[in-house]
């Protein structure tokens, strides 16, 4: 068994409960979610020298929200997953993360690849997303 390089563990080490929350919540199986969430982290670990070229949060987070979207068909009805279903996929992340996991913004933006701006926009976006559809919004996204 190879060590992985300090960089990566690093990474891991920074990132991992987050994302094992966001997959949790989309899919709402902890079992999945692990899985998922192990399979995107060995992705970026054989990846990792490639992933260092690029930014390894933007790279990674690109990777677990298709990873999570594709496993949505072998997982219960999330309610948080609502969001996804509703909107696009960049502010349904940013709200999912800020309003339902409790990130501020910086952290969502440094956990997607982001800049702090971008995460607010999409933030906005999703606010003004569900107020077109009506008070109660998409299913799930309360």
């Amino acid at each position: 068994m190879s060590i992985p390089p300090v960089g990566y563990a690093a990474f891991v080490e920074l990132h991992l409960c987050h994302y094992e929350m966001y997959a949790l919540a989309r899919l709402g199986d902890a079992r999945l979610a692990g899985r998922v969430v192990e399979l995107v982290l060995r992705r970026t670990e054989a990846d990792w020298a490639w992933v260092l070229r690029d930014d390894p949060a933007a790279a990674t987070w690109r990777t677990l929200r298709e990873a999570v979207t594709l496993a949505r068909k072998d997982a219960p009805a999330s309610p948080s997953d609502g969001l996804h279903r509703s909107m696009p996929e960049r502010p349904a992340d940013a709200a999912l993360l800020h309003e339902h996991l409790g990130l501020a913004p910086a952290d969502a933006a440094a956990l997607m690849g982001l800049e702090e701006p971008a995460v607010r926009a999409h933030l906005k976006a999703a606010h003004r997303w569900r107020a077109d559809r009506g008070p109660a919004g998409p299913a799930g996204a309360a």
